[in-house]
């Protein structure tokens, strides 16, 4: 069985990935506190759902990536 390594360069991007997802649910979070007037202490108590939105971007994007390179490597042959 072959061994599936991960570079480096690939680990930075992927992390880059997640951080962005992250910061773009954590956007979504803040603006939702600002426009249903919610108490700050929000921030902190909803952060698990802040989390799970992070993670469905991040699988959400991961799967249009791997669309995108399938029809990519289709078009190849």
């Amino acid at each position: 069985m072959k061994d599936l390594t991960i570079t480096k360069k690939r680990q930075k991007i992927e992390i880059a990935t997640l951080t962005v997802c992250f910061l773009i649910a954590f956007a979504f979070n803040v603006y939702a506190i600002i426009e249903y007037k919610a108490p700050a202490k929000e921030l902190a108590t909803s952060i698990f759902y802040v989390l799970t939105f992070a993670i469905a971007l991040y699988v959400a994007w991961s799967f249009i990536r791997i669309l995108f390179y399938l029809v990519k490597n289709t078009n190849k042959k």
